[in-house]
């Protein structure tokens, strides 16, 4: 749980001005700043893509969209989709490793995706380019409360 924190702070230390979410924060998403998305009917999350224009770099890469997903007021999903360098690959290795250095045991890679669970969060990171990256080529950068805490809400 500690790491997760950590992890979470080390992504939250973006400049005073920053487009962050964090889980776990309360929010009351406004239509001048939010677009909903839609909302899980199995876990009645409603997921809000961020409009206002993103001026923030994460892994130092820049921020291409932001999707959240809401739950009685609290954030309890954050993604962060990263726009790659031209000469990129899958997941750079500058990344794997910034996120690793900050966590207990290492990601473990299935199927294209390296994923942690700790405790009732998951985190995630994908090369990846389809509907949760809006159709874009983008290192995608999930975290999240895990769906059975979620239906338990």
């Amino acid at each position: 749980m500690k790491q997760i924190i950590f992890l979470l702070l080390c992504i939250s230390s973006l400049p005073a001005n920053a487009q962050r979410f964090d889980l776990g924060d309360p929010i009351t998403p406004s239509s001048s700043h939010f677009k909903l998305l839609g909302v899980s009917s199995a876990t009645g999350v409603e997921n809000y893509k961020y409009v206002k224009p993103i001026t923030d770099n994460m892994f130092g890469r820049r921020i291409g969209e932001i999707v959240i997903g809401v739950k009685n007021g609290y954030i309890v999903t954050t993604i962060y989709n990263l726009i790659p360098d031209s000469d990129e690959r899958g997941v750079p290795l500058d990344i794997l490793k910034l996120i690793n250095g900050n966590l207990p045991f290492p990601l473990t890679y299935i199927n294209g995706i390296y994923g942690v669970n700790i405790d009732n969060y998951s985190i995630s990171i994908s090369r990846t380019n389809g509907p949760l990256t809006f159709n874009k080529d983008r290192i995608m950068y999930l975290s999240s409360v895990k769906r059975s805490h979620l239906l338990n809400k």
